[in-house]
């Protein structure tokens, strides 16, 4: 006979120097044996009391039920493009139901926890953030602010992505359309922000910016 588990919730939470976050999450919303935890923190480790917090929410999770899992998402906190794909691949790759936590952790990794949260608000169960002030645990509502692009303008910001830097010319060629058709598109593209492009010469030299990479995971 062959048991399946199915994770009933998943919390995504930045991590600071306490657990009381984590704690406050666990009250409002409970947690069961095949739920899991993971907590956001920086690659590399300065302070010992990020990792006596792991520790703490780890202890605190067998206390409750030993199948609750704890797992760490570690993010280069020098790289903030880095951290925001890597964070944006952690909520798509995650199962329902998501719970995100925008609050606390190193303030490097906050903004891009954030991002990544928004780019993906549609996977996102719900998000709460805990107040400094008062010390409670509020629900917000994500702004839907991500454009969805249509199949031609994914089509040419994909190619461009994978064979950065190119032209024009080098898109059409190898998607088989016309410089013209490419040039409408791109222009759609970099008005969106999506596109980098810059002058060297004669020639236009065409990169995705860290909008266009957002947009192409959606």
């Amino acid at each position: 006979m062959v048991l399946i588990y199915w994770i009933m919730k998943v919390y995504i939470s930045l991590s600071g120097f306490d657990t009381s976050q984590i704690l406050a999450l666990i009250v409002k919303y409970g947690i069961e044996s095949n739920d899991k935890i993971i907590l956001i923190r920086p690659k590399h480790e300065t302070d010992d009391r990020g990792e006596n917090t792991i520790q703490a929410v780890k202890d605190l999770s067998k206390q409750i039920d030993s199948n609750i899992k704890v797992e760490i998402h570690r993010v280069e906190h020098h790289d903030f493009e880095g951290m925001v794909m890597s964070l944006i691949d952690l909520i798509k790759n995650t199962p329902p139901d998501i719970i995100t936590n925008i609050s606390g952790g190193p303030r490097e990794i906050f903004l891009a926890f954030t991002l990544a949260c928004i780019s993906q608000s549609d996977k996102i169960h719900k998000t709460t953030n805990y107040s400094d002030i008062d010390r409670v645990m509020k629900e917000i509502t994500l702004p839907n602010i991500i454009h969805i692009l249509d199949e031609k303008l994914k089509e040419i910001l994909y190619d461009i992505n994978e064979n950065q830097q190119t032209t024009i010319t080098e898109i059409a060629s190898r998607l088989n359309l016309s410089e013209s058709t490419v040039s409408r598109q791109v222009s759609k593209l970099f008005k969106r922000k999506a596109l980098d492009i810059v002058q060297e010469g004669k020639i236009k030299k065409i990169n995705v910016t860290l909008t266009g990479k957002v947009l192409l995971k959606n």
